[in-house]
């Protein structure tokens, strides 16, 4: 259900269009000349930057056209979607596009080829910001510009040096709390996550899951590391802004 969130506006119209069986091939809009490249009918190159998971977008997509040789129309989880490439409303500019690949439930991003480097990374973020819940919406666009959370380079540097210096929440005994005699968890939940916005690219924004431990502690991950996440870190990280 959750990997879905980001499909159901677009199947909810296609439903009606498509029915259950469209398999019609994408007319030229963009071409894939190489795995990793797409270029579109005025000739503007765009590179793969990275899939969901790795990097989110924030805001209501728009289509904007299909690769060549792509089928039209794709299902996942009973959803009819419209495959091929699709702009952020309201963006301004035609910098970061979101694919829709035929048989995927994971979105990917692309990024116009001409732009300077972007790096994707906590430490090039300008804002960090906690946002309490489980699931990935899209359709939060509220937290791309009200400002709250950690906004200070320094405060910022400060977070990460802190906790990338915590021990892993297994070295720290967080799991051994919480594990029953069966060996399955008591009370371990994703509390919510610690999002980090750019200044490049303030549609992009990339989430560090935050872990609950019986709500007696918890942990953060960054990247493909998770770290123990001192308290007073949270505090400030819901009470800023």
């Amino acid at each position: 259900m959750k990997k879905s969130v980001c499909l159901l506006c677009i199947a909810i119209v296609l439903l009606c269009v498509c029915g259950g069986g469209c398999t019609r091939r994408n007319a030229a809009g963009f071409t894939a000349p190489e795995s990793g490249i797409l270029v579109s009918a005025s000739g503007t190159e765009y590179r793969f930057l990275a899939n969901e998971g790795a990097l989110y977008y924030l805001g209501e997509l728009e289509f904007i056209g299909g690769v060549q040789g792509e089928k039209s129309y794709s299902q996942h989880l009973g959803l009819t979607y419209q495959t091929g490439l699709y702009g952020v409303k309201g963006s301004g500019n035609d910098n970061i596009l979101i694919r829709l690949l035929p048989d995927n439930e994971w979105f990917s991003i692309y990024r116009k080829a001409s732009l300077p480097e972007f790096v994707f990374s906590a430490d090039n973020c300008v804002r960090l910001e906690f946002v309490k819940g489980t699931q990935y919406d899209a359709g939060d666009v509220i937290h791309k510009s009200c400002g709250e959370g950690i906004t200070a380079k320094t405060e910022i540097a400060a977070f990460l040096s802190d906790v990338r210096s915590q021990p892993d929440p297994r070295d720290a005994g967080l799991y051994e709390q919480i594990t029953k005699a069966d060996g399955t968890l008591e009370n371990c939940y994703i509390y919510g996550w610690i999002c980090g916005f750019f200044e490049e690219e303030p549609e992009l924004v990339i989430r560090m899951a935050v872990t609950s431990f019986n709500d007696n502690a918890y942990s953060v991950s960054i990247g493909e590391k998770e770290y123990v996440l001192p308290e007073k870190w949270l505090q400030m990280l819901q009470t800023e802004g």
